[in-house]
Order: structure tokens, then sequence, then C-alpha cells
């Protein structure tokens, strides 16, 4: 099913040891657009203790109560490398928490499924509906984005500028990202929110904050409407990629 991670943040977190905290933030690998890990929140009001947990620890969701189980102790948690927020997250940093963890085959590493034995591993990194051009930023160490980054960036159209990211949309199943939904709401009286394919971004600048996207201010202005009420089903795929022409 696919889901709004507007929607998901906030959910509860459940340890295996029955504490609690709250989802805060996921990230992302720019190059696959796939969720790779979950920031969470276990501390209180008076002290947060925020850290990363790789989604792959993440048990089945329970989407009526909103809660997401970890398959991991508290305490194994908040033993985790420390990490500085106020940094993007570092290869070097993914490698001391996939050490911590007993992750063999961190998903920068394999490209392939095809693993034996009982080893923890992580998803293999391959592209789906990727980007054609993702911005490199030699100076930062990471392919990892924040949805709480990202959301707000300013839309670079082919002849115009306008409106901004407010959603990514996930297949639960995968955690791929597949869509993103623009506010286009500096385009008075047409305001409105649409919905269009990851696969028409052309570029990310994250120094400008802006995606470009290879397609005109009025094509986007016209791509069927988003309402985060109504489900993301196959209907509306077909709708979606019926404008775009393209087959899903």
């Amino acid at each position: 099913m696919k889901r709004s991670l507007r929607e998901l943040i906030g959910y509860s977190v459940r340890a295996k040891d029955g504490e609690e905290g709250k989802v805060n933030d996921f990230l992302f690998d720019e190059k696959s657009w796939i969720i790779r890990y979950v920031e969470v929140d276990l501390g209180n009001f008076f002290k947060a203790n925020r850290v990363l947990v790789p989604y792959n620890f993440l048990g089945e969701p329970d989407w009526e109560e909103k809660t997401f189980k970890i398959n991991l102790s508290v305490d194994n948690i908040k033993r985790s490398p420390n990490l500085s927020f106020d940094m993007p997250v570092s290869r070097i940093y993914e490698r001391k928490l996939a050490d911590y963890y007993g992750i063999k085959y961190p998903y920068w590493m394999v490209d392939s499924a095809a693993f034996a034995g009982n080893e923890v591993v992580f998803y293999p990194g391959v592209a789906f509906r990727a980007p054609r051009k993702v911005i490199k930023e030699e100076d930062i160490d990471t392919s990892l984005r924040s949805f709480n980054e990202i959301k707000g960036y300013g839309i670079n159209a082919t002849d115009d500028k306008f409106g901004h990211i407010s959603d990514l949309i996930i297949d639960d199943t995968d955690w791929q990202i597949l869509y993103f939904v623009v506010d286009t709401n500096n385009l008075f009286p047409w305001s409105k929110k649409v919905i269009l394919p990851i696969e028409v971004i052309d570029k990310i600048s994250f120094s400008d904050r802006e995606a470009r996207v290879d397609m005109t201010k009025e094509a986007i202005k016209d791509s069927p409407e988003y309402n985060p009420d109504d489900a993301v089903n196959a209907e509306f795929e077909e709708v979606l990629y019926d404008y775009h022409g393209k087959r899903k």
C-alpha cells in the first residue's frame, strides 16, 4: 500500500521490551530513493534522545494504532553510536552503525539479495524509478537525505519556479519512494496539491534547496490532484501514469 511520509511522522515506536518513543524523521538514499533509516526519539518532554534505527529492524507496523514495532531492545538502541543531528549523516557513521548492529552487508555494498544464512543484511540499493540525475555535493560524504530536509524544497519547472515539495509517497512493502507531492500554493487561483512520479525529477540541488522538474509549470498545474484523505491506489496510479504518457 502507498503511504504518506508526512502522516507517518509522529507514529509511536515500541521496542521489544515495551519502552516507547516516536518517529521524528526518515532518511533515504538519494541514489535509489529507498528509506534506509528511521529517526526515533526515545526521550521525554524534558530531554530528547534521538537515534537512527535501520529500517529493516522495524517490525510489521500497526496502522490502526499508528505504531511501529522495533525488533531491538531499548538498551540496544540507546547504546548505538552517538550522532550529531546538526550535521549530515556521514558514511563513516553509517559504517559504525552497521558494525554495532552486526550488519555484514550494508546497503551500499550489496547489489544482490542472494545472501544465505541468518546474517542481518540490508536490502540491496537497486534504483527503482529513481531520478535521472541527482546532484552530488563533493564536500558532503553521504548519500542520505532527510525527509524533513527535502520537505519544503522549491520546484524549478522548465519555464518557472513555483510551489514546493510537501510530501513523499512510499510503498510500504519495500519502503521505496515512488511519488512526491507538490503544493502549488503560489499559483492562485489554481492553488492545489498535485502528485508526480519521482522520475520526472531531473536534479535535486541541496545547496539551492530546490528540485528541478522536467515539466512545464502548466503541465505540473494540470497534473492529477492529490488529496491526503484519498488513497493512492491502483486506480489513481493509472490516471497518474496515463497523464504522464507512461505505463505503470
